[in-house]
């Protein structure tokens, strides 16, 4: 009896042990296949329409893919966009269209804070 207790008091870590080792390997791969997919949408958008949007792939409730498009406020081409996104993924796919935000690069003339830093940036160029 005291063996059997030893060898359980032992073996609780090694399963323990291997339980977290299996639950952090689905999570990388759940997470690689959204960085897949979020690449794969990305380069058929990019090879079709060039570099016009960074789509956003992540995982929604049920395991549904949602694709998030941040488009400018008119985009000639918004309806392919959509339309290569849900080929690519398939129709399970939910697309999510947001608003790009308008301050996206920063200007030297907003960095006024840090002129050292914009003058070295504009002086290596």
């Amino acid at each position: 009896m005291t063996a059997l207790g030893v060898l359980v008091v032992l073996a609780i870590p090694v399963v323990a042990l291997v339980a977290l080792l299996r639950l952090t390997g689905a999570l990388e791969r759940r997470r690689a296949a959204v960085v897949a997919r979020q690449i794969a949408v990305t380069d058929a958008i990019h090879a079709e329409l060039g570099a016009v949007v960074a789509p956003l792939v992540r995982r929604g409730r049920g395991g549904r893919f949602v694709v998030v498009l941040a488009v400018p406020p008119a985009p000639p081409h918004l309806a392919r966009m959509v339309q290569i996104a849900q080929a690519t993924l398939g129709p399970a796919t939910d697309i999510v269209l947001t608003a790009e935000p308008q301050n996206r690069l920063r200007t030297a003339a907003t960095m006024s804070a840090w002129p050292g830093i914009v003058a070295r940036s504009s002086a290596s160029l």
